[in-house]
């Protein structure tokens, strides 16, 4: 019967595993790793609408106006400010097509939305 040495047993994995380690080191970079130095330019993002858009603001119908509810519908219509009129009041001649206007009753019950 043939001994082997201990140290004989384990030459064969360790050197597998060397050469293993070695080749990892060696790997190729990923296809969309740019190899160049130019650098893309960032995403751009959508411009935000020209004016304000009411619509987006109907949500809030019906509902009892608070600074809360005023800051959503601000943000849904793509105004630049909002602000609470009374239903009854003549409309203002100082227009801005980026102000939304959410009309309410004067129990604050939310019943309009327009722009200007």
């Amino acid at each position: 019967m043939h001994m082997t040495n201990g140290r004989q047993r384990w030459r064969l994995p360790l050197a597998t595993l060397a050469l293993l380690s070695l080749l990892a080191g060696c790997q190729s970079p990923p296809k969309d790793r740019p190899l160049t130095s130019e650098v893309p330019e960032p995403p751009s993002f959508a411009a935000p609408p020209e004016t304000c858009q009411a619509a987006a603001a109907r949500f809030g119908l019906g509902l009892r106006a608070n600074q809360q509810l005023l800051e959503e519908m601000r943000q849904r219509a793509g105004a630049r400010a909002a602000r609470t009129v009374l239903a009854t009041d003549v409309a203002d001649p100082a227009q801005d097509m980026m102000r939304l206007n959410v009309q309410v009753e004067p129990s604050g019950r939310v019943v309009g939305a327009y722009c200007g």
